[in-house]
């Protein structure tokens, strides 16, 4: 049976993690040559723990891959992390985390406007029911 943690621990340790996958990808998207045994070092975790993080990188859409001649991890040249300019992002790569971030924001802005316009809709109607009867 797993451990029991407090939700309070969890969090911690999710943030933790969150921390080190950012600086992770920094360290690997800069300059300089980084192999599992530097960043473990550099992390201050277990190669193991590189491994298992560039994996989770990987699958959140950064191409990362070891390369043996360097024997460093290394990005797709010109790799940069995507901004949400609806023009410059491929709607029909539903894979594409610019996609899913852009998704999200248009979520948002909608229940956003939804919320505006059911406080517009209750204005009109006491301002239509404050009128004053005409002689």
């Amino acid at each position: 049976m797993a451990k029991q943690r407090p939700d309070a621990e969890r969090r911690v340790r999710q943030c933790a993690k969150f921390a080190r996958l950012i600086r992770l990808a920094r360290l690997v998207l800069g300059n300089g040559r980084w192999g599992p045994d530097d960043l473990a070092k550099e992390l201050e975790c277990s190669t193991r723990t590189v491994f298992r993080d560039i994996d989770t990188l990987a699958a959140a859409g950064i191409p990362v891959w070891f390369d043996k001649a360097t024997q460093a991890y290394c990005t797709q040249p010109g790799f940069r992390f995507s901004k949400l300019d609806p023009s410059d992002v491929d709607l029909c790569d539903t894979a594409s985390p610019a996609v899913h971030d852009l998704l999200v924001q248009a979520r948002r802005v909608l229940k956003e406007t939804e919320g505006m316009m059911t406080a517009l809709r209750q204005l009109c109607v006491q301002l239509e029911s404050a009128k004053p009867a005409k002689p």
